[in-house]
């Protein structure tokens, strides 16, 4: 079953949260340059009073200034919403927003009395936001690259522990190996692969630490590196 809305005014962003949680929407195509909502909902759909009350109260004026800010590299809009919540100069002086991530272009709809001092704020909280995003971002990656670290190192360390219990290795050179090893080890488990790879050109051949074992830690190390930095 289908159901249209036009001629929509509203706060794009929390409209869309809030059609987020109403039950029984299959799909919803929102176009906001010409407001028009389209929904494809369960037969006998019974929630069209949350949906207009919804609309209700996300509906803002028709009165505003368009603000159009290009190169926002913005990672998150909903630390953008949360740091406007935050900012009491212009919380309430913004009626809407939208974001495309494609151009990097953010478009924030003003009430009429907007200031100069509103945009130089608005302007500042942005700067703030793209740093907070890019640290973010690089503290999550280097969850994932330890994580990585840890399961590569584990596998590494299974593979010693098998050899010994082929017989192809002893436990001493196993040992042996892991001494070796250990900056390079290190370095893996916090996710460090760049400086375990340093570490390992740093490693000298000898005993049962071979070069082709040093061969085969550095082409690993490698492709993880081309494939994740």
């Amino acid at each position: 079953m289908e159901i249209i809305r036009e001629n929509l005014t509203v706060n794009a962003q929390s409209f869309l949260e809030g059609l987020a949680i109403i039950d029984g929407i299959n799909t919803q195509n929102f176009d906001y340059s010409k407001g028009l909502l389209t929904l494809d909902v369960v037969d006998g759909w019974v929630n069209e009073t949350s949906l207009d009350a919804l609309i209700t109260s996300v509906t803002i004026s028709e009165t505003y200034i368009k603000i159009k800010i290009e190169n926002a590299a913005i990672n998150s809009i909903r630390e953008f919403r949360k740091k406007v919540k935050k900012e009491g100069s212009i919380k309430d002086k913004i009626q809407s927003y939208e974001y495309n991530s494609t151009d990097s272009i953010l478009i924030v709809y003003v009430d009429t009395d907007w200031t100069t001092a509103n945009t130089t704020t608005l302007d500042t909280l942005i700067d703030n936001l793209v740093g907070y995003d890019v640290i973010t971002q690089l503290m999550a990656s280097y969850v994932q690259k330890s994580s990585d670290g840890v399961v590569y190192y584990n596998q590494k360390r299974s593979e010693l522990v098998e050899s010994i219990i082929q017989g192809i290795r002893t436990s001493a050179e196993a040992f042996e190996i892991d001494g070796k090893i250990k900056d390079v080890k290190d370095s893996l488990l916090t996710g460090d692969w760049i400086t375990a790879q340093t570490y390992l050109g740093l490693t000298v051949v000898e005993g049962a630490y071979t070069q082709a074992l040093k061969d085969e830690f550095a082409t690993e190390i490698q492709e993880y590196i081309d494939t994740n930095y």
